[in-house]
């Protein structure tokens, strides 16, 4: 019998005049919320239709059996928890691979999962109410469920064999286990297998066991995802929509940027967004292959094609089924983007010492870090290899382009720095942020990070804040330069009488950042050449020009 948890009872027309909640349903339903179900329409709390026939509701994201009781006027509904627990689990069980019987404490049949019926040939109803003994033609100190019973412990593993009702023999390997609430006894279950189930949990194991080992080197190189990318500006947003549409072809795909933009984390979301993502990313780095060996790197080898060669995969070969990304495809010359223009057209090719053609089924996403158009010009990169790799073409914005993203990377690069080294959390000054946003960025989101990571290393043990003194030198100067020029030619403080020609106001503003540099580095001639990006000899000539000395 079930436990009940709610008494609902209704009038005629379906409104709610009386409540009642019993030992888990108080926890559910307070006073408060069943009086305020009174005078309702039953359909509305329950959010669902009752029927005479009983069924199902769901009320607070619980679910509830309930039993229709027609009353003189009206009805009541009582409500169980448990009951729907109890119909969840019997479905559950249907499902389990192995055999499930239960039995009550005394050795007597209540109930048995469809796996278990179709192995013994049996029907849980013929069952019912039956003791074991009386099922199963077997020696009581045999039966896994009867030691269970009597000594309280589980049996694991053990073989019985028993004949069933077919008079056929059965052997199962069984495990059984007393079922017990409170400490008290009610009776114990037993899960069987025989020679099929053995060998279906066997072919599980081994296809386990295959998918791990295929998979052991996508563990330690994880390829990145959309949701990896750090951003909020809107340029961002447009070029990773854009990047997500055409992730779904096959068209191959052209990603422009300059250097430390984030090309390859771009390339390997768009793999991991495509329907090939379950097969290869293979990266190659083009300006790392040398030239004499780009054939055989990209196309593979046959045993005995060169002195000392084995039979061995290119990259081609490789990416098959997946996606094959040049990183800085502009490094190739143009006589090997020839032949790489051949095997993308034909999709297929010859490993180097073999016969045979190859067919190759890879889609390819290639990055460059200057305009394709000025290489065209300058014949560095063929016309028609561009074509070929540029079906697509995605511009990924320089960080001074995208500068409202500064913030939220600087503070992400930061709290990964402090959760990889166990730190207590950093915050970042108003100033400090300052000097990164007056900053142009010529490496981008990389030198970015460089920059934070200088700073944390340079911080003490005990910190709460990164501060201005912490950045790089190269990165206080701009911000001090920048600074005192904007504080000096302030509009409001400029009169017309002293505005001078173009030279003369260059001249001044270029001394007034001299001036600056050589405060900076205490006027260190070297220094502060090489923090300007200029050699000594130049800055000593500037400095008697401008007559800064005196």
């Amino acid at each position: 019998m079930c436990i009940i948890d709610l008494i609902i009872r209704i009038d005629k027309e379906l409104y709610i005049k009386e409540v009642h909640s019993f030992g888990e349903g108080k926890d559910l339903f307070d006073e408060h919320i069943c009086h305020s179900w009174i005078g309702q329409k039953v359909d509305y709390i329950l959010r669902a239709s009752v029927e005479p026939n009983g069924g199902i509701v769901e009320i607070k994201s619980n679910f509830f059996t309930y039993q229709w009781v027609s009353e003189q006027y009206g009805a009541s509904l009582y409500l169980s928890r448990q009951g729907m627990l109890l119909e969840l689990y019997e479905e559950a069980i249907k499902h389990v691979a192995e055999g499930v019987q239960i039995y009550n404490k005394n050795g007597y049949f209540l109930h048995a999962n469809p796996a278990s019926e179709a192995l013994e040939y049996f029907k849980k109803d013929d069952f019912r109410g039956k003791h074991l003994m009386d099922i199963y033609d077997l020696k009581e100190e045999y039966s896994t469920v009867l030691t269970v019973l009597r000594t309280q412990k589980p049996v694991v593993n053990r073989c019985d064999r028993f004949k069933i009702r077919t008079g056929k023999d059965l052997t199962t390997i069984n495990s059984a286990y007393p079922l017990k609430i409170n400490g008290e006894l009610y009776g114990a279950v037993v899960f069987e297998s025989d020679l099929s189930v053995i060998k279906q949990i066997k072919n599980r194991t081994l296809d386990l066991e295959t998918y791990v080992e295929s998979d052991k080197h996508k563990d330690s190189e994880k390829l990145y995802t959309f949701d990896n990318i750090i951003y909020s500006s809107k340029n961002m947003e447009e070029m990773i929509h854009f990047a997500k549409k055409v992730s779904l072809t096959d068209s191959s795909i052209l990603i422009v940027g300059a250097t430390g933009t984030g090309k390859e984390l771009v390339a390997q979301s768009i793999h991991s967004f495509s329907p090939r993502r379950k097969k290869p990313f293979i990266d190659v780095n083009c300006s790392a292959v040398p030239s004499n060996l780009f054939e055989s790197m990209f196309f593979g080898t046959e045993k005995g094609a060169f002195t000392g060669s084995i039979a061995k995969q290119g990259f081609f070969e490789m990416a098959n089924g997946g996606t094959l990304f040049l990183d800085e495809v502009n490094s190739i010359n143009p006589e090997m983007q020839a032949k790489l223009l051949r095997v993308l057209q034909e999709k297929r090719f010859q490993r180097i010492g073999g016969s045979q053609y190859i067919r190759c089924n890879v889609r390819i996403i290639a990055a460059i870090n200057e305009d394709p158009f000025k290489l065209i010009e300058q014949e560095k990169m063929r016309k028609d290899f561009y074509y070929r790799i540029s079906t697509i073409k995605i511009n990924v914005p320089t960080l001074q382009e995208r500068k409202e993203d500064i913030a939220i990377l600087a503070k992400y690069f930061l709290n990964k720095l402090c959760s990889d080294y166990s730190r207590r959390e950093l915050n970042l000054t108003e100033k400090f942020m300052s000097a990164l946003g007056e900053y142009e960025w010529p490496g981008n989101i990389r030198e970015l990070q460089n920059v934070i990571e200088y700073s944390f290393n340079r911080v003490s043990e005990n910190a709460q804040l990164l501060d201005f003194e912490h950045l790089p030198d190269y990165l206080q100067f701009t911000e001090t330069i920048t600074h005192r020029i904007a504080s000096q030619y302030n509009k409001s403080e400029v009169k017309p009488e002293s505005i001078g020609t173009l030279e003369e106001q260059m001249e001044e503003v270029e001394r007034t950042i001299l001036i600056n540099t050589l405060n900076l580095y205490s006027r260190n001639i070297t220094r502060s050449a090489k923090a300007l990006g200029m050699s000594r000899q130049s800055l000593q000539y500037r400095i008697k020009k401008l007559n800064i000395l005196n």
